[in-house]
């Protein structure tokens, strides 16, 4: 089917230029033999139309293969030299010193390997080349040698350089560039596919783990450059804009900016669209301007003939690639100049001017840079046998066509052989592996019965170790715990103590307050009533008319009757003489008002009780009907007294007005009721509610 559409555009015989870049898409799919043997076909047909346009394929196939690697030299070189070498002479850093001669070294690899060895070697040879970090110093060798060539040496730096870097949290922007260049070198091997791997897998995740702008602007154009390289021009596309995104973020420009606008005009250029090409095209002139010994200035040159291509401007194309093999050849830029010869190839065919086509490739095969490959070689080779054809030279077309098949049979021999190499050593190595891994598996079996040994010993000394430490901190815990306690108990008592001493200092207060009240009290009784009575009796006697003596008789009586009430007030000789029960019944008689009565209830008293608690009970009651009659209003009261083994009770109960306990304030009378309770050791309950009634409640032990 490709082929097909090949031969039908062939046939259409559309302008070169369209033909160019729809071959340049499809070119991928061909593969080189294919298109060997393709051309040998036209050859043998001798069709001159389809014969030449299938020389531009080649070209652009062989171009195709040429991704350069870009490496990121600053714009004003000048200056990045001079302040180098300013840096190594004043420093007094030795590693500073060091890692700048690496800078010089990478920055002569491309043109002059000579300065750049000299500085590599005097790193190399000097006693502080420990003082760079890991990894560094086999960057900068990689770096040599792949300009150089070695592609093997330079990947065994490269490897080593990723190994020591992969662990170093300063240094990834190292790492970074080292994964790029060891896919870089590999790509021939491995594809554009490992390099896709690469830049997708460790360069741009690196890049944004370590927020490098620079660096992660500089992989997305790699990778677009990448797919650019395999025609997959749109997805290309996309990941240049990316790279342009990133690079928006930085404020001053910079040579990854010159590379990606430059990238970008060749994408466009393949696609084609010339006019976007061109509008990257003025942005890198515009930032190389100030810099007009920039080595950017030979592929700027190389871009702007591919514009001048893509619009068949062909002389405008080979003044730029003139201009930039000059400036290219000045820098010693070899790879970049045989690029630009061979730009130059491309444009003598479209000229259809096969002599100066045919010199072109002459003069890259004896300058033996880009022809130094074999795979380029066989490539320039089939070229020249496709020109000399073109201009009737027969002969030599065959002569070069013979080189061209003898040096494909000798790559596919070496390529052959290289397997076979390639799978013997995978053979001894996997043998060698395997008794390794043998080795390794009794040496690790052994190491683990010793270990095991080893941890059952350490266990079980850890673990009596533990166990007497765990008893002795048990014991020190048991320790102070008792002594702990013991305070604790002691301060327990102590402050029970206190608040003994304080309740009964209180009680002892309310009861001399209480006295001195009750005091008051038989002093206003006794100047009331007696004081009274007995003035009234002298006035009586004293007075000069004869006085009633039965008159005078019964103010005595009542005096007398006065004087045993205030007596028993102040200690009732009943309860003194005939116990609780009997006082106790004798005060709800003698405290009875007209407006209420008192009922009074004994249950079970023994002769036994204390006469502290006796003469404490006694005033509770004879307090409680007091405050009875003041304030209860009350027309019925039950005075309880009962016995329980040796907890005795006492209820008194009215049908009075009641009170609210929240909004009351306690007077005297309740607190001397509390205080005397408190001196017994007792307990006082009072229930009151407004409308219905007080209750005392008092419980003691006898």
């Amino acid at each position: 089917m490709m082929k097909n559409k090949f031969q039908y555009n062939i046939e259409s015989r559309q302008s070169s230029k369209t033909l160019i870049f729809f071959l340049m898409v499809y070119h991928d799919f061909f593969g080189e033999q294919k298109m060997t043997a393709l051309l040998f076909g036209y050859l043998r047909f001798n069709y001159l139309v389809m014969y030449r346009n299938s020389l531009i394929i080649i070209v652009m196939l062989f171009l195709g293969n040429m991704i350069q690697a870009q490496q990121l030299v600053p714009l004003d070189e000048v200056a990045y030299v001079k302040q180098i070498n300013r840096t190594i002479e004043n420093t007094k850093s030795d590693s500073d010193r060091l890692y700048n001669t690496l800078l010089l070294s990478e920055y002569w690899a491309q043109t002059d390997s000579l300065k750049s060895k000299q500085a590599l070697d005097k790193v190399l040879s000097s006693s502080q080349k420990n003082s760079l970090a890991k990894g560094i110093l086999e960057y900068y060798q990689g770096v040599f040698y792949a300009n150089q060539g070695s592609k093997s040496q330079a990947k065994t730096y490269y490897e080593q350089a990723i190994k020591a870097l992969e662990n170093d949290s300063i240094n990834i922007a190292f790492l970074i560039k080292s994964w790029y260049n060891y896919a870089y070198i590999q790509v021939e091997d491995k594809g554009y596919d490992y390099m896709v791997k690469t830049l997708t897998e460790y360069c741009i995740p690196l890049s944004k783990k370590s927020n490098n702008i620079e660096l992660l602007a500089y992989s997305y154009t790699q990778l677009g450059l990448t797919f650019m390289s395999v025609g997959q021009f749109d997805k290309a596309e996309e990941y240049h804009k990316k790279a342009l995104e990133q690079l928006e973020k930085i404020k001053n420009k910079n040579s990854v900016h010159v590379v990606t606008y430059l990238n970008l005009v060749s994408n466009y250029c393949y696609k084609p669209d010339s006019k976007t090409a061109k509008i990257y095209l003025d942005q890198a002139k515009e930032l190389l301007k100030p810099f007009p010994e920039s080595q950017h200035y030979p592929n700027y040159y190389y871009q702007e003939a591919m514009y001048y291509t893509t619009i068949q401007d062909f002389d405008n194309a080979l003044a730029s690639l003139s201009k930039g093999a000059k400036l290219a050849k000045e820098s010693n830029q070899t790879k970049l100049l045989h690029m630009l010869h061979f730009r130059m190839y491309n444009v003598y065919l479209m000229q259809k001017d096969y002599r100066k086509a045919k010199a072109q490739l002459e003069h890259i095969l004896a300058e033996k840079v880009l022809a130094k490959e074999a795979v380029n070689r066989r490539i320039t080779y089939t070229q020249l046998a496709a020109v000399n054809d073109v201009l009737g030279e027969h002969k030599e077309a065959y002569q070069w066509m013979k080189q061209a098949s003898l040096l494909s049979d000798s790559l596919q021999q070496n390529k052959l052989l290289e397997k076979m190499n390639e799978l013997e050593i995978l053979h001894q190595t996997a043998d060698k592996q395997q008794k390794i891994n043998d080795l390794e598996k009794e040496k690790k079996a052994n190491e683990l019965l010793s270990k095991n040994k080893n941890l059952r010993m350490t266990i079980l000394v850890i673990a009596l170790i533990l166990s007497l430490v765990i008893a002795f901190l048990i014991f020190i815990n048991y320790k102070k715990q008792q002594k702990l306690n013991k305070q604790i108990s002691l301060s327990h008592e102590q402050d029970l103590l206190h608040i003994e001493n304080q309740r009964k200092y209180e009680a002892t207060q309310a009861i001399l307050q209480g006295e001195e009240q009750e005091r008051q009290r038989i002093a206003q009784d006794l100047h009331d009533s007696m004081g009274g009575m007995l003035a009234n009796i002298r006035m009586s006697i004293s007075s000069n008319d004869s006085f009633n003596k039965e008159n005078v008789i019964e103010k005595l009586d009542k005096s007398i009757v006065e004087m045993r009430r205030i007596s028993r007030n102040l200690m009732p000789e009943t309860l003194k003489n005939l116990g609780l029960e009997i006082a106790l019944k004798e005060l709800c008689e003698t405290m009875t008002q007209k407006y209420f009565t008192i009922q009074f209830e004994a249950f079970n008293l023994s002769e036994n009780i204390p006469f502290k608690t006796q003469i404490a009970l006694y005033r509770i009651a004879q307090e409680s009907i007091s405050n009875v009659t003041k304030y209860a209003q009350a027309t019925n009261v039950i005075v309880q007294i009962s016995q329980n083994k040796n907890i005795l009770n006492l209820t008194i109960e009215d049908d009075g007005i009641g009170f609210d306990k929240s909004e009351i304030v306690y007077g005297l009378g309740l607190k001397n009721i509390q205080n005397r309770v408190q001196l017994i050791n007792g307990t006082v309950e009072i229930v009151s509610n407004k409308g219905e009634g007080t209750t005392i409640n008092v419980e003691c032990y006898v």
